[in-house]
């Protein structure tokens, strides 16, 4: 700040929060967006010198693509909460790493939203399903897997990808980004 560096947000970084030798919490939190005063949320992002650090901006959900002819899972998608797709309609999907994308053919694929909400509002809306109920969803959701997925030794990876939208405002923030360093 002192040399004029252009800092909008401050957070705490870890070591200074947890013990480094027994840490109290296992997971992370990264800010993704923030809601403005008309109640819009605008994507921001966390930059890394590793590319798998650097966080996708936004509100976002997750859904899973799966192949309509044979029902195995083709990929997993994350998109804007906001966004909807036809599934007649071609998908475009980017590898959020490696920048490289991939295309379905629309009526080729199905997708389903992964996340359920659980309160809205304060209100709980979810009826937790029975130990049967999930045993059951679990067979069904491991005969969507492929058998090159399942196998021990060189399993075939399940890729998350990010939508097209999601992709372009990543690509956008890091492109200001690098602009504003220049």
């Amino acid at each position: 700040k002192q040399q004029g560096a252009a800092i909008d947000v401050w957070g705490v970084g870890t070591h200074l929060i947890t013990s480094k030798d027994c840490p109290s919490f296992g997971g992370v939190y990264k800010l993704a967006a923030i809601q403005d005063e008309n109640g819009v949320f605008v994507p921001k992002i966390k930059l890394s010198e590793n590319t798998e650090k650097i966080t996708n901006p936004g509100n976002k959900k997750s859904n899973r693509i799966y192949e309509k002819e044979t029902g195995k899972i083709k990929a997993d998608l994350i998109c804007f909460a906001d966004e909807t797709f036809d599934e007649n309609d071609d998908l475009l999907l980017f590898d959020p790493i490696e920048a490289g994308k991939t295309a379905d053919e629309g009526g080729t694929y199905t997708m389903r939203e992964m996340l359920v909400p659980v309160f809205i509002n304060g209100e709980c809306v979810y009826h937790s399903p029975s130990v049967m109920e999930i045993a059951e969803y679990c067979r069904q959701e491991k005969d969507t897997l492929w058998d090159e997925t399942k196998r021990l030794f060189y399993p075939h990876n399940v890729y998350v990808d990010l939508s097209d939208r999601l992709y372009q405002v990543k690509k956008e923030l890091l492109d200001q980004m690098s602009m504003d360093n220049l």
